[in-house]
């Protein structure tokens, strides 16, 4: 590693939008992505910056930011579950093109919402330097072989070494034990399915619904009025006659003589079928378009801190799992939860492994996303981690202003835990160059000091 700094992102899920013109839901926004890495592309040709660092600066006022020599997106950057492709090409075009003009090296390392991107696992051209898609963790482990020791092989936990500190990278879906099931893997193809046929879907989708409405009639029709009878059940089939002529099982053959003496034995199965066709065809629209919604409603995406620990306790002794870590100092750093969340080695615990015990520190990186269903007040966005050999910080971008600005973890873990910050805690923000608008919603009280 060089003496420049590490600039990690999280979770933009370009090509999200509302639409409708509705403040609903979650929406990327490309813009404040845009900005920032515009800055980065200036603080790497030669523009000077810092931060200031206020009361959790100890001796220092202010923190000079280094230039890049390394970016890393981990993950979700491009949203290929619920996004159409047109939407994705609309907002990510201008971000890879600023990519592509910021001379660093660049890695991207899949997320589940973007894991559709795996066939393009490999290095690629990205102006002056290359961009590095991979998958799993960065840095990439070296599974196969190992070190030749005395005794045979040995297996080490590879980290990107900065100052006394060691890091890995991971998206987070790890730590989730809902996504420890693969089947979310088949998304992606159930998108492309949905929008295989554009809107026309939508006809698939009325189709299936109607053969399900079909089949209940069926069912109904033969329990309590069998064709055969006479009465009721005759009359019931002169009357829908007409109107089923017009339906899309017209091809069945839908003569008074089919229905008499067929449809008991061959119509539930003509049903099934008809069915199980449209279903193919309809249903990816279905989870495509309500899915999520339904999934929010009944599941709901709150961040449970207790599991997250959890599960990356269960994760790190898997991964770890008959290999040497010599870093004793080890950052786990994530995105996943769209939070800020920094879990010190206390509340993780203590890992013995073949070379000796390890102390690890997990830093969680929010999203750049406006989430308008927002009910967890501690979230924070638009902010990226930033790694030197001295420092380790979350650094906030500023929209209105056009610059950036320290995120204290304190402050983070004051409205966790309280629901806001204390007025005095809203003073050293403001003192440190926080926005006003932000200060008084980390607050909950009008800026009058």
């Amino acid at each position: 590693m060089g003496d420049g700094s590490i600039i990690v992102v999280s979770d933009c899920h370009l090509g999200l939008v509302a639409g409708g013109g509705k403040e609903k839901g979650i929406v990327c926004e490309p813009e404040k992505l845009g900005q920032f890495l515009s800055w980065l592309i200036r603080l790497k040709n030669g523009e000077k910056c810092s931060v200031k660092l206020g009361p959790w600066g100890g001796n220092r006022g202010e923190k000079v930011l280094k230039p890049p020599e390394k970016v890393l997106l981990i993950g979700d950057i491009l949203e290929l579950w619920d996004a159409s492709d047109r939407a994705i090409e609309y907002c990510s075009r201008p971000i890879f093109d600023l990519l592509q003009k910021l001379d660093c090296e660049k890695i991207y390392l899949l997320g589940n919402h973007d894991y559709d991107l795996r066939p393009l696992l490999g290095v690629y051209p990205s102006g002056e330097y290359t961009m590095s898609i991979i998958e799993g963790c960065y840095p990439v482990q070296n599974e196969e072989g190992g070190e030749e020791k005395e005794g045979g092989k040995v297996k080490r936990v590879v980290t990107l070494r900065k100052g006394d500190r060691g890091y890995l990278f991971v998206h987070g879906y790890q730590f989730d034990k809902i996504f420890r099931f693969q089947p979310w893997k088949l998304l992606p193809g159930i998108r492309s399915g949905a929008l295989a046929f554009g809107k026309y879907g939508d006809l698939f989708v009325g189709l299936l619904f109607l053969g399900i409405a079909m089949a209940l009639l069926n069912y109904v029709v033969l329990q309590y009025f069998p064709l055969g009878s006479v009465g009721l059940s005759q009359g019931l089939l002169n009357l829908a006659f007409p109107v089923l002529q017009f339906l899309p099982l017209s091809f069945l053959g839908l003569s008074a003589s089919f229905w008499n003496t067929l449809l008991p034995i061959f119509g539930v199965l003509g049903n099934g079928v008809l069915i199980f066709l449209w279903a193919i065809l309809g249903g990816p629209r279905v989870l495509y378009l309500y899915g999520r919604k339904v999934w929010n409603r009944l599941v709901g995406t709150r961040y449970n801190r207790k599991a997250s620990i959890s599960g990356l306790r269960g994760w790190w002794r898997r991964f770890s799992k008959n290999k040497v870590v010599d870093t004793k100092n080890l950052r786990i750093v994530y995105g996943h939860t769209h939070l800020t969340d920094v879990i010190l080695p206390d509340e993780l615990g203590t890992f013995k492994g073949k070379g000796g015990e390890v102390s690890l520190t997990a830093l969680n990186i929010p999203a750049w996303v406006k989430d308008y269903t927002e009910k967890h007040r501690q979230k924070l966005r638009a902010t990226c981690l930033y790694i030197d050999d001295e420092d380790e910080l979350f650094i906030g971008w500023d929209w209105n202003d056009k610059r950036p600005f320290l995120v204290p973890i304190e402050t983070v873990h004051e409205r966790m835990e309280k629901g806001a910050v204390s007025k005095d805690t809203g003073k050293k923000l403001l003192s440190i160059g926080w926005p006003k608008s932000m200060v008084e919603l980390w607050t909950e009280e009008k800026v009058t000091f």
